[in-house]
């Protein structure tokens, strides 16, 4: 998980990638042995979902995630291993919350994180900084029209082929 966390992360504040920021990290989820959608990583996957949502015009889906994302990290305490600041990123949820709710434009948020996971995120990325400026590229902000989607189109089909198939078999 650290690791996806780590692209995370740097996807979140350089690109501002968070289509691609939510599939890294559901993902990693997923791909632990147990996980449930009270996990406290699932926050930061309607966070971003959220922040896409927010930035394309989306204010109701935007709104609904991140209101998603704070019941989830409501549930926690203190003790969270996401590398953020708990109270911290319940305050960027409520005022994204906030912002959605007076109409104001989307900005790119700037998460806070732990000074640990920003010495890993460098390690691993030494151009790590905080992007302010949004980003602009329509690959990144409409991913959902303009990605590839090959591969889910031919796994759609592959599996209408095998329930037919399984359809004749049990005729």
């Amino acid at each position: 998980m650290e690791q996806a966390l780590i692209e995370f992360y740097y996807q979140f504040h350089i690109n501002q990638h968070y289509f691609l920021c939510h599939d890294i990290l559901e993902e990693a989820w997923k791909a632990q042995p147990r996980y449930s959608k009270e996990d406290d990583v699932v926050s930061l996957i309607l966070f971003s979902t959220a922040c896409y949502h927010y930035r394309r015009g989306n204010t109701v889906g935007a709104k609904r995630s991140a209101q998603k994302a704070l019941s989830i990290i409501n549930l926690f305490d203190k003790e969270v291993h996401l590398g953020l600041k708990l109270e911290e990123y319940r305050s960027e949820i409520q005022q994204l919350i906030f912002n959605i709710e007076r109409k104001q434009p989307f900005e790119p948020v700037h998460l806070p994180l732990t000074e640990d996971m920003v010495c890993l995120i460098i390690k691993h990325y030494p151009d790590f900084t905080f992007n302010v400026e949004p980003a602009v590229d329509s690959y990144i902000i409409n991913h959902h029209l303009e990605r590839d989607r090959t591969e889910v189109h031919r796994a759609r089909h592959y599996a209408l082929m095998e329930r037919q198939q399984n359809r004749q078999n049990n005729k």
